[in-house]
Order: structure tokens, then sequence, then C-alpha cells
């Protein structure tokens, strides 16, 4: 594992698998010839061929071997490791690659006349958004409020690191969730008029946001598949509408826009990385993902201390447009919204079923939160009142963590069915007689699954809670604080009709490919060719 991430803050993951593709390929000059693996005297690994035939040791000669390389593209491709993409060796998606390109394009030299073709390429165009989680908990981590956080970030990225450009990613999230909950619309049959998107999904649709989760799916449990949201991350719409906006304002080449993302989770890194988000050039929507404790860490490198980074004053008074671009909604770039702290999908979800039921059939709903056996498993049931009636017109989940999801995948595979619909699935606790929710999938609408328990919140690239002496802090009550921080940002309703028209009118008739993707299986890895993965220390 990298040096900012150990074994020790994954407190829920499903630990790499007993295999490694790259590493077995070895390429010989001769595989005729006898060989053998070992070690030199300087701790080198060395190929030994045996010249003669002969046992002798001094007719051997030795070729040191080349270490093997493994980029995020390897494993998107591979069915070795699980969810654990932070144990795999990484060099593109870092903040010290991030520092070197930075020095690379500052070292940009003036062609010396009109024949120097080759160094008059235009100066990189370096843009930066960051997620709501990683704000608040670097709000935690430094006990400020998350505006001063906000106002010391645009100083950081656009007077000591160059940024031309610096956005929350609200934008791409409202985006999202307009698009997720029109997706479940009619997936439910609520809006069987509208067909700008073409999504077909099994019953009940899974969010997709997660890429732990969604490498999870892709390499062990196919049948999953169909169940998925085809909905971008917010991440990846960002990247896209910055990439689209950005090239025609600054009139420069989408390669020549060099993005980078900050989030709460080292799987992002691998979402980046998926060819679906990337042109048939190669241009990425994403180029780098940085988590919020990289941010810590390259502060520390280039000693840089947060604390004395001065409040952008056009920021600390609400104004971010100068760092935007110029058709960008700053506002909602920096708002939150409702519902969880894992984006809200869920509350979404239901709040437009909700709209949808009062605009058609007259009727009012009410929302029903059901608590499951441990607080990342929660149902949620949307139900009509008639007199002393109720009827659950729609249900939903909230599932965090593979030990809830390792049941989740379970009974969408047995298709575990409870009972009719309209009567609430639920069983009683014995100690209070109050309801606990049963995961039954097949009776949900929507089921907002992340990998990390506690949510994007609590996820592995987030900065761990103070160890020192004095200031130490409990990890749920740590948690708690990061959590408070998320819920002090100013939040907006995600006005759907509106979002998607701002969606189209920027990025044109194409909107699937904006905000939706597909997943497939991975191929399973053959025993034969496993190479072991051993944890020594904090290392794989």
């Amino acid at each position: 594992m990298s040096a900012i991430l150990s074994a020790q803050d994954l407190n829920d993951f499903i630990g790499p698998g007993l295999a490694c593709i790259n590493p077995v390929v070895v390429n010989r000059s001769d595989t005729n010839r006898p060989t053998e693996i070992q070690i030199d005297a300087s701790g080198n690994p060395v190929e030994v061929s045996i010249d003669d035939g002969s046992s002798n040791a001094t007719a051997k000669t030795a070729t040191q071997l080349t270490p093997a390389q493994i980029n995020l593209s390897d494993c998107l491709a591979c069915s070795g490791c699980i969810t654990s993409a932070e144990s795999v060796l990484v060099s593109l998606q870092s903040h010290t690659e991030l520092l070197s390109v930075l020095r690379q394009s500052r070292g940009h030299r003036v062609p010396k006349d009109v024949n120097d073709m080759e160094i008059m390429k235009p100066k990189r165009v370096f843009v930066a958004s960051i997620s709501h989680q990683s704000r608040a908990s670097l709000a935690a981590a430094f006990n400020i409020s998350v505006d001063a956080v906000d106002a010391k970030l645009v100083t950081l990225f656009r007077d000591v690191l160059d940024f031309q450009y610096f956005v929350g990613t609200g934008v791409g999230r409202q985006v999202s969730l307009a698009y997720s909950a029109q997706e479940v619309l009619l997936n439910a049959g609520k809006l069987a008029d509208i067909n700008s998107l073409s999504v077909e999904h099994k019953r009940p649709v899974l969010a997709s946001i997660c890429p732990g989760w969604i490498c999870y799916v892709e390499k062990t449990h196919p049948h999953v598949l169909p169940y998925l949201s085809a909905i971008k991350s917010p991440q990846q719409i960002t990247g896209s509408l910055l990439k689209r906006l950005i090239s025609e304002e600054a009139n420069v080449s989408a390669d020549d826009i060099y993005h980078v993302s900050v989030m709460p989770c080292f799987d992002k890194k691998l979402e980046a990385s998926r060819p679906d988000f990337a042109t048939g050039e190669g241009v990425r929507d994403v180029d780098c993902v940085i988590t919020t404790k990289e941010v810590v860490q390259l502060l520390l490198d280039e000693h840089i201390d947060f604390m004395s980074i001065s409040e952008a004053q056009d920021a600390r008074m609400g104004n971010f447009q100068a760092m935007a671009p110029k058709l960008w909604p700053t506002e909602k770039s920096w708002e939150s919204s409702e519902g969880s702290s894992s984006g809200g999908y869920l509350w979404h979800v239901l709040a437009a079923l909700g709209d949808e039921i009062a605009k058609v059939e007259c009727k009012t709903t009410n929302l029903k939160v059901i608590p499951g056996k441990n607080s990342d498993m929660v149902e949620y049931h949307l139900v009509t009142v008639d007199g002393n009636k109720e009827e659950v017109v729609a249900k939903a989940a909230q599932v965090y963590g593979f030990r809830n999801i390792q049941n989740l995948v379970r009974k969408l595979k047995t298709g575990s069915k409870t009972g009719p619909r309209s009567v609430v699935t639920a069983r009683a606790k014995k100690s209070t007689g109050a309801a606990i929710a049963t995961l039954s999938p097949t009776e949900y609408d929507y089921v907002e699954v992340m990998a990390c328990p506690g949510g994007c919140i609590n996820g592995g690239g987030q900065i761990g809670a103070p160890t020192s002496d004095g200031d130490a802090v409990g990890l749920k009550e740590w948690r708690d604080m990061v959590e408070n921080k998320y819920k002090s940002m100013r939040s907006s309703v995600v006005e759907r009709r509106a979002v998607q028209e701002w969606a189209a009118t920027v990025w044109g008739s194409d909107i699937d490919s904006l905000v939706t993707t597909s997943y497939r299986a991975v191929e399973r890895l053959d025993a034969k060719d496993a190479v072991p993965a051993v944890l020594v220390g904090d290392k794989w």
C-alpha cells in the first residue's frame, strides 16, 4: 500500500485475491533454456539460465529482472483483486504525479521562432474539482468552517499551485441526481412519456457511483449487473462538463486540459481510469484523482502550512465565479444536497417519486424510516394515507459496508421475497418492540449502495482521527465531527427539470453520452496464472 494508506485504515473491505496477472509475464530471449529465479547478493531478482545444460554453478549466467509495472487500467481488467485497489502500487494517480506535471508545465519554454514547432504546444490548462466530503474532512481536521476551507483552497490552487479553474462537484452531483431520479421513475413506469434516457433495468435500481462496489460486482457477482444504475458519478460528469466548457472558452483542445479531482476514496482513481471515461483519442474526463489525505501529504511535501494560507476574499464572500468557466452555475457548484452524506441519492429518488404521485394521483406521501440490524442498513417506505389505511407505494434501502453488501447480492441471486408490496417488511425487535427492517431487495425500487461503512463521508481516503496525546478522538466521535461539518454546508433541492435543461443546453442532444455508462463482467482469472499476494506488515 501507499505510505498514505495502511491496512489499519480499512475496517470493512474484501482483501486482494491471491492473483495478479501482470507479474507472470516473463520475456525470455531463449525459452528453450532451463531457467530459475534467484535473489542476488544485493537483493535484486535475477533470472539464471544454464548455458551448457549442466548443474555446474559456473555455467550459469544471470540477468537482472525489471520490476513488474501495474497501472490502474490493469487492475480494472484483472479479476485477481476485488475492491482493494488501494493495495496496488499505482503511479499515475497520485499527488506526486500531480506535482511532477505541474513542474513540467512551469518549465514550458517560449518558442525561439516559428519553426520551433516542438515547443509551440500550448501550455496546459489546470483545473481542479473537489467533493463535498473532502471539504468536510479538511474542515474537521483543521477545526475550521467549511467556508474557511473553501477560501483557503482557492488560494492554494489559484495562487500557489497555479491552477486556472477550481470548482466544487455540486453541479456534477445535481446532474447525476436529476438523471438518477428520472432513471428510477422510468423504471417504475411513472414517466412513460419521457424517453430521453435509453436505459432499462431489473428492479431494484442499485446506485453505481461507488467504484469499489462496482469492481466487486464486475469481478465476482455478474448476476447483479442488470440492476446497476447507468448514471455516471458526479466526478465523471463534472470532468466531462469542465473539459467541454473550458475547451470552448479557452480555445484549447481537451487534451491540453489537466483535470484533478479531490475525492474521499482511493477507488475513485480506478473509476477515472475506466476506458469508458475517455475519448477515442485517449482524453480522459479526469486525468488525476487525489484523496483528501493526499492533499495533506502534498502540503507537507511542499512545506505549506495550510492554516497560514490566506483566505481568498472573493471566495470568503461566496463568490467563486472567477475560478469557474463562464457558463458554470457557480452557486450550485459549492452547495450540498438533501439526504445522506454519500450524495443523497436515495432521498432524491424518493422525493421525485413522491412528487410524481402527488402530481398524477393527487395523493400526499409520507416517508417512514425503519432501521436495520445495524446503522449501515436502513429501509425507507414511501406511503400514502387514506383515512386509517396506509399503502406503501415505494420502498428503498441504504446499504453500506461489505457485510451488508454480501447479504444484498446473495438475496438478489436467490430472489428473496418477503411479502406483498403494501405490507411493511419488518420484524419486531424483542427488547423494545420497535420494527427492524429485513433486507428484501426484490421489494425495493432503489438501493443506495456504498462500499465503506458510514458511506462516502467515511471513505478510505479521508483524513483519520487525531491520535496524539491530548488530541486523540474516538473513531465514532470523529466520524460524527466530519458528518456535522458536511451538514453545515449550504444545501439546495435539486430542480430536476431545470438541471436537465441546463445540461442539455451545455452538452447538446446526445445527453446519454454525458450522463450514462455501462458495466460488464470481468473474466475470471485462471488459477494457474495466479501469483500470491502476501501481506507483510502493511504492504502486499
